[in-house]
């Protein structure tokens, strides 16, 4: 008989999760929040959803990342209704002024230098590659619904203890993927709402465009909705009231990026996004403690992580039960 899982939260960390362990284990899912759901208490509908690799020495974290990627390239290969498609990426920096920090050089398709002659005004380096984008608005049904043919159970509850997951549930092993909600769950003060502002807008521009350094500026197409999400801002607000005094801002520096590729746009047919990223000081947490396996706090950067996440949990899990045969 397969052994029971308990998985808090059905965001994409908790739905990777999910796809990786249901082969093996009964898995079920309590969650507040579900796909389909779309309320700003949670991130991952409204995330940028670009596999834009992460900088980090943490060999780690860089091999969850791969993983991720290697997972969606071939899911956007076999399963274009998953709403994951390859699209060119063109990233610039200020800061920098060569790839000697760039350890994703050899992951990225078609990487190549920019050459100085072709920069944008301000900009001291850029390389471009072949990424992904993410749209959450078909993947995390598509996820919900894998897993539904997988008999993996859903639960809408918001529980405030493992405790309370325990006595739902009957499981002995709980992976803790509540985003901001690990704060009380894990009792973890590091943890917090990290608030952003984009904007939606129709267009058929089809490219991948960030860039990095004293500003965090992005162009990211949205697969299957006729258009992209441009931003970014982050602020210390925890409310969810638009701030329309930043739509100019955001697409000023959008236009810096794309040649002005949005000149025409209309800032008052924009539609802004807020969303609150699951925040945490000292950054992500995949561990094991007793029988309960942590994933949470990657803020922004979920759905680059999330498949890699998973299989961590996953070796944490049955590394456990190795321990326990010995």
């Amino acid at each position: 008989m397969k052994e029971s899982i308990t998985i808090i939260g059905a965001g994409i960390t908790g739905l990777a999760s999910a796809y990786v362990l249901s082969p093996k284990y009964n898995v079920t899912i309590i969650a507040r929040d579900l796909p389909g759901d779309l309320g700003t208490n949670w991130a991952s509908p409204w995330a940028g959803a670009v596999f834009h690799p992460q900088s980090t020495k943490n060999k780690l974290h860089q091999q969850m990342q791969i993983t991720c990627f290697k997972f969606y390239q071939q899911l956007a290969k076999s399963d274009p209704s998953s709403g994951v498609k390859v699209f060119p990426m063109t990233e610039y920096f200020d800061t920098e002024s060569d790839d000697s920090k760039v350890w994703y050089k050899t992951l990225m398709p078609s990487y190549r230098i920019i050459p100085k002659s072709e920069l944008p005004k301000g900009i001291t380096f850029g390389i471009k590659y072949d990424s992904l984008g993410m749209n959450p608005e078909f993947l995390l049904p598509w996820l919900k619904k894998e897993l539904d043919a997988r008999g993996v159970k859903f639960i809408r509850k918001e529980v405030r203890s493992v405790e309370e997951v325990r006595g739902l549930t009957g499981a002995r092993i709980v992976v803790n993927a509540s985003g901001v909600g690990a704060r009380e769950l894990a009792g973890d003060e590091a943890v917090g709402p990290v608030r952003g502002q984009t904007m939606f807008v129709k267009t058929d521009f089809n490219e991948l465009v960030m860039l990095e350094g004293t500003e965090y500026t992005y162009v990211i197409p949205r697969a299957g909705s006729g258009g992209v999400i441009m931003g970014g801002i982050k602020t210390d607000r925890l409310d969810a009231e638009v701030d329309t005094e930043l739509r100019p801002d955001i697409l000023r520096r959008v236009n810096r990026i794309t040649g002005g590729a949005f000149e025409d746009v209309r800032i008052s047919e924009v539609k802004d996004i807020v969303g609150f990223r699951p925040g945490r000081k000292g950054g992500l947490r995949v561990e094991r403690e007793g029988d309960v396996v942590h994933a949470y706090g990657i803020e922004g950067a979920g759905y680059i992580y999330s498949f890699g996440v998973a299989e961590r949990v996953k070796k944490l899990i049955q590394d456990g039960e190795l321990k326990a045969k010995l």
